[in-house]
């Protein structure tokens, strides 16, 4: 009956996140922590500017915003999926565990409040909200100054459909299923791009829905002229607009545009991969180097997540140390002792850990703070060059066209090792060769898990003690809903199955009844 009991706390709260259209609008008024209030009027382009301060605030985060790229997102990505990178059950401060148990109470465990307002779609919602607001103003025609302003007016509008682009992206892509399992025709997430009034309650759209209005947002950006070509650190620039179409695409198993995309960010953007003297160093915080980065987030106040629970902080040995790299992951890293990356993890001092991770560099030390501050780090990278190049060589090798694949592979690679064995050929280049090569490089930056969604992955986190490393073992519970690919597959089969929670309940002691 423990084990019952359990089964339907958890079910209860997939529910309660099945009732997402009855409660999302509470969450579109909030307002912003640095821009105009939510029910303001946006009368001028200043306003519009402060609108889009609070924009692109709710993106990286803040002390009440926490389940978004500032503090969450990244660790959802990755810990998640658990083949790569883990929570650091001997040394953790259990602010990441959940993901890693497949527990889905997530966002409210993430946190010291016990509020369910701290929901996986809250800030993704909250940045949909201002960049309507921005959108329809700008293209309203009632702003004071639309003749004088236009150009800045139009820039605004055009980031505003990217941000809302990649907010429907990344929800759809938590509480949908994958585009290429049924092109889409599964119910996904409520899709908005309007003002909404507070009692307004959209319903779901497909996926293939939202996909395609994400595609429309980011297309039209692309197309106005209006985004800058510049890459600034903390906006997002016509370069870092196609980066994000490029990665849609590719989750679309759309090929051959994802190709078509990363190949004009790669030669006509003036981005330029790290080299392998430049990589370690790029990532700290008090020197950047923003030749790669596409589109990254600009931390630049305390109260931001990237504080005292801030994706630095939850990574980092220093800080709370959530996470560590499994065993596989370092020994597929370290097969290649002079690749570069080995630089990036720091290994264990804690006399508990030390004793189960030994010398292993575990401890990820890419997002590292202004003065080696854990709490304050200023990067957040969004989506960066050497993503887009391995990209290009995915999309390569599926189009049938090794040549160009190993080329892109190769690219990144000569950037990364020395080792001549690491470079690929068109005689042994293998998808898992290029996915592998993805793993190695966005490790930290929330995109494991996702790719596993996409490419219908299996992963097996381990098949025996023998095999287990330093996993930590699930209980009996999460070991059952290891069984559901996402989130998004358990609350469709069970608001589909049941309409009250009674309904479910009783089902569920039939299934003990027969068992018995």
């Amino acid at each position: 009956m423990k084990v019952l009991k359990s089964i339907y706390k958890v079910m209860g709260c997939a529910i309660l996140a099945a009732s997402l259209s009855s409660c999302v609008n509470d969450w579109l008024d909030v307002a912003p922590s640095d821009g105009t209030d939510a029910d303001a009027a946006l009368t001028s382009s200043s306003d519009l500017a402060a609108a889009r301060t609070g924009m692109y605030a709710a993106l990286k985060g803040n002390s009440n915003l926490v389940d978004y790229y500032g503090q969450q997102f990244f660790v959802y990505g990755d810990v998640h999926a658990g083949d790569d990178y883990q929570y650091n059950n001997l040394g953790g401060s259990n602010r990441a565990s959940f993901y890693y148990d497949m527990n889905y109470q997530t966002a409210s465990e993430f946190t010291s409040s016990t509020s369910s307002s701290n929901v996986a779609w809250k800030s993704p919602y909250i940045v949909i909200g201002r960049a309507n607001r921005i959108i329809a103003a700008a293209e309203g025609g009632a702003l004071s100054d639309a003749a004088e302003a236009k150009a800045t007016i139009d820039q605004y509008a055009a980031e505003a459909k990217v941000l809302r682009a990649l907010a429907h992206f990344d929800l759809v892509r938590i509480y949908g299923k994958p585009y290429t399992e049924d092109q889409g025709a599964s119910l996904g997430v409520p899709l908005v791009t309007e003002v909404l009034e507070s009692n307004a309650k959209p319903a779901r759209s497909t996926v293939a829905e939202v996909y395609t209005q994400v595609v429309k947002d980011l297309t039209e950006a692309i197309s106005s002229n209006a985004l800058a070509t510049e890459t600034e650190p903390g906006y997002v620039s016509v370069w870092g607009a196609k980066a994000i179409l490029s990665r849609v695409y590719l989750n679309m198993g759309d090929y051959a545009n994802a190709l078509s995309v990363a190949e004009d960010i790669i030669k006509n953007s003036g981005a330029a991969l790290w080299t392998r003297d430049q990589y370690f160093k790029a990532w700290d915080a008090s020197t950047p180097n923003e030749s790669e980065f596409l589109f990254r987030l600009n931390v630049t106040g305390s109260t931001d997540n990237n504080d005292l629970n801030g994706i630095g902080n939850l990574q980092q040995r220093d800080g709370y140390k959530e996470m560590v790299a499994t065993k596989k992951f370092v020994d597929m890293l370290t097969s290649d002792p002079k690749d570069v990356r080995n630089g990036m993890f720091l290994p264990a001092t804690a006399a508990k850990e030390v004793a189960t991770y030994g010398t292993n560099k575990v401890f990820l030390n890419k997002l590292r703070g202004q003065g080696g501050n854990s709490r304050n780090v200023t990067i957040v990278p969004i989506i960066r060059l050497s993503e887009v190049y391995l990209t290009a060589a995915e999309c390569a090798f599926r189009n049938n066209d090794k040549t160009k694949a190993v080329e892109y592979l190769n690219d990144l690679v000569k950037n990364r090792t020395t080792t001549e064995a690491s470079l690929a050929t068109v005689d042994n280049i293998t998808l898992e060769r290029i996915l592998i090569e993805r793993r190695k490089e966005l490790i930290g930056e929330g995109q494991r898990y996702f790719d596993a969604l996409r490419n219908n992955e299996t992963i097996t986190r381990y098949t025996s003690e023998a095999d287990k490393g330093w996993h930590k073992t699930l209980s009996i519970v999460f070991y059952f809903f290891a069984y559901c690919w996402t989130f998004a597959a358990l609350v469709i089969t069970v608001s589909i199955l049941f309409k009250t929670f009674s309904d479910l309940k009783e089902w569920l002691k039939s299934l003990v009844r027969k068992k018995n």
